[in-house]
């Protein structure tokens, strides 16, 4: 009978409705990360890329991923895992890779100026004419890294491991730990 609810009924009421609020939020959430929609996916490889760049912000998980060309300045991606990814063109700038896993990532043309890369894995990537002008790549693994034409204009080198790196016409005035 109307109006004749306790306020314990009302309550759980209310519980219910949050509890189903929250469980449709979180469809709603992974239905934006799975793309969108399925027609959404199928309709545009740039929705596609969208979908990718919010699935590598949400979760720094992006193996295999294709980026390029992507702007992502000042993006937060500490820890990430972007092994063997294509991130040609990419604007990186002012970015957080603090430990990411960059193993064989090819980053030509990449500005990752004044990046924080501390400790970050690049061995085996290919940054050729790459802009790392002021970035931090402290403690860095950049063993056999094709660095060829990449500007590391007053980037910080410190304990970074340059081992079989290849840096024909880098460019590394005012470079630091060389």
């Amino acid at each position: 009978m109307p109006g004749t609810g306790t306020k314990n009924d009302m309550a759980m009421a209310s519980d219910e409705w949050r509890m189903h609020k929250r469980k449709l939020t979180k469809l709603v959430v992974v239905g934006m990360l799975l793309g969108f929609g399925v027609v959404g996916m199928v309709r545009s490889f740039q929705k596609s890329l969208k979908v990718r760049v919010v699935w590598l912000l949400v979760t720094r998980y992006c193996p295999h991923c294709d980026l390029q060309g992507v702007h992502l300045p000042g993006a937060n991606l500490q820890n990430a895992n972007l092994q063997k990814a294509k991130l040609n063109r990419i604007n990186l700038s002012e970015a957080n890779l603090q430990g990411a896993n960059l193993t064989q990532v090819s980053l030509q043309s990449a500005d990752l100026s004044l990046a924080n890369l501390t400790a970050a894995n690049l061995s085996a990537a290919n940054l050729e004419a790459a802009d790392l002008s002021g970035a931090i790549l402290t403690q860095a693994n950049l063993q056999n890294a094709f660095l060829k034409q990449t500007s590391l204009r007053f980037a910080d080198l410190d304990a970074a491991n340059l081992t079989g790196a290849n840096l024909l016409q880098a460019d590394l005035d005012g470079a630091n730990g060389l």
